[in-house]
């Protein structure tokens, strides 16, 4: 082995660890990037609540002139910590919430029938 194959692994072998070093503790936060919002959010005609019950983030969503809701658990996250994406699905029909921690006050609410937009609301906290 030339000098130069034994100085390059040496450095390969004394940089590996450092690399690992910190790659544990982004992967650590990743676990961390979600908010989870709980409150509740609504217009006119849309109300959407966002809790933690029986250790399952929850989807608790009313159309207020037809009375009509649907509660859902069994989130799946994904987006990034500025832009939080909450999906829970119902027999292929998609729930989905956008979540800004820097805009707490307003969530995006959609939902998504067989890859169609149905519903794109941008729903306030109530107060």
């Amino acid at each position: 082995m030339d000098s130069k194959a034994i100085i390059l692994s040496a450095i390969l072998g004394i940089s590996t660890p450092a690399i690992m070093d910190t790659a544990i503790p982004h992967q650590a936060m990743a676990v961390q990037k979600f908010n989870y919002p709980n409150n509740t959010f609504s217009d006119q005609e849309w109300t959407v609540t966002l809790k933690f019950t029986n250790n399952s983030y929850q989807y608790y969503g009313k159309h207020i002139p037809k009375n009509t809701s649907i509660n859902l658990s069994g989130v799946v996250t994904s987006g990034s910590h500025e832009r939080q994406i909450y999906t829970w699905n119902n027999n292929g029909t998609k729930y989905q919430v956008t979540y800004r921690p820097n805009d707490p006050n307003y969530i995006r609410v959609q939902v998504i029938d067989r890859g169609k937009v149905v519903l794109n609301r941008l729903l306030q906290v109530t107060q």
